[in-house]
């Protein structure tokens, strides 16, 4: 059976919840269905890249409170579903479109909606974190990207859910250098023949940032020839505060010039972010499954991670470095073993061959049963005619 799918992604940034939709989605045209991907669009300059799938828009704006931002979200994806749904299934990858199609149950027109969680926030506002909870517990399908957050969903709220996991696109990422690798240092002002670690998500409080900077103020005493960046970013959360404390962690350990924050980049430069890295550095605190480590392995680059749930789970022991979230100096040890002479020579090889493992058309397939369930209840007694959401979203 071919289905007609909505894949609804909280915004065109690349975070992880919207690469994995985009993923997904085209994964699932592949398979011959017709996926579209639906995200709000504030700048109204579209993805971050030119998906291979059909994509929506519904038109937003922006907003600096957080609970204000969730609420106006809510509100926009549900006015712009509100009158149809002409899809065999709406999969929301985000507790804000999956409000909003919890708001589309509750006014009786639609059956039932899938939704997957990739990570829970530790929200101190009791309106985000409701909203967080409803937007898994009314849905009718739930995936996970991991066993974590399996086990967690059902000891904390009894929900069962299937977990799908995650991939990487051999295409895009590998350890085959293109044109725009050679420029890349001089287009984000890096030293030209420093070797760099990097760090993938931006500065944030879940990403370990403070830590690394204590690992790499150590590292960089012994290895003067080491920078370190820290790339990408774009986030909906307001992670300023955090930020002011790396910021003052540099300045204190006097690794101004060693230390390039980036933020936002090119998706098209990644690739080559991690063919120029001697090693990836991601002593992530909480993750739902760790796409940045797969692209870097892709790329033939070393990798170092928790020796924590979720990346324990598939990874093996010998195919990345490990060190412990809490603990520096395990960080640091790791970071030079992964510096040292023949391991990247020897991840050129290995990465890939670990990379191979995970396969986003494997992943889109380990949805059908659940969208086979959605797509066979009945119609909502409130859905109106065909036709108007398509007007809504352009």
């Amino acid at each position: 059976m071919r289905f007609s799918i909505g894949i609804l992604v909280h915004s065109t940034n690349p975070r992880g919840g919207v690469v994995h939709g985009m993923a997904l989605a085209e994964a699932l045209c592949d398979a011959g269905h017709n996926a579209t991907l639906i995200a709000p669009d504030i700048t109204g300059n579209g993805f971050y890249r030119l998906p291979r799938c059909a994509t929506r828009y519904i038109p937003a704006k922006s907003e600096a409170d957080l609970p204000k931002l969730v609420e106006r979200r809510i509100v926009e994806i549900t006015n712009a579903l509100r009158h149809n749904a002409p899809f065999d299934v709406l999969h929301a990858q985000d507790p804000m479109s999956a409000n909003a199609l919890a708001n589309l149950v509750q006014e009786g027109r639609l059956r039932g909606f899938a939704r997957t969680v990739h990570h829970l926030d530790c929200f101190s506002h009791p309106d985000v974190a409701a909203r967080q909870t409803r937007g898994f517990m009314a849905a009718a399908e739930v995936f996970t990207v991991s066993g974590l957050w399996q086990d967690t969903l059902f000891s904390k709220y009894g929900l069962k859910t299937s977990v799908v996991g995650n991939g990487v696109d051999l295409a895009r990422f590998s350890p085959k250098p293109e044109f725009s690798d050679h420029t890349l240092r001089a287009r984000y002002n890096l030293p030209a023949k420093a070797r760099f670690i990097l760090s993938v998500g931006g500065v944030e409080r879940r990403k370990n940032t403070l830590l690394l900077l204590k690992a790499f103020e150590v590292l960089h005493k012994n290895y003067p020839d080491v920078h370190l960046v820290i790339a990408g970013g774009a986030s909906l959360l307001d992670h300023s505060e955090y930020r002011r404390l790396c910021e003052a962690q540099i300045q204190s350990s006097n690794l101004a010039k060693a230390v390039t924050i980036t933020g936002t980049v090119a998706d098209d430069d990644m690739p080559a972010f991690y063919r120029q890295a001697s090693v990836l550095a991601y002593p992530s605190q909480t993750e739902g499954f760790g796409l940045c480590p797969l692209e870097a392995l892709a790329c033939g680059t070393p990798v170092v991670v928790p020796d924590i749930a979720p990346f324990t789970e598939h990874f093996r022991s010998n195919e990345v470095f490990w060190c412990q979230p809490e603990s520096s100096e395990t960080l640091v040890y790791a970071l030079r073993e992964a510096l040292i002479a023949g391991c990247l020579e020897h991840f050129r090889v290995s990465g890939p061959a670990t990379a191979c493992r995970f396969d986003w058309h494997r992943v889109a397939s380990r949805h059908l049963h659940a969208y086979q369930r959605l797509a066979s209840l009945p119609p909502a007694a409130g859905a109106p005619d065909s036709g108007v959401l398509q007007q809504c979203l352009k």
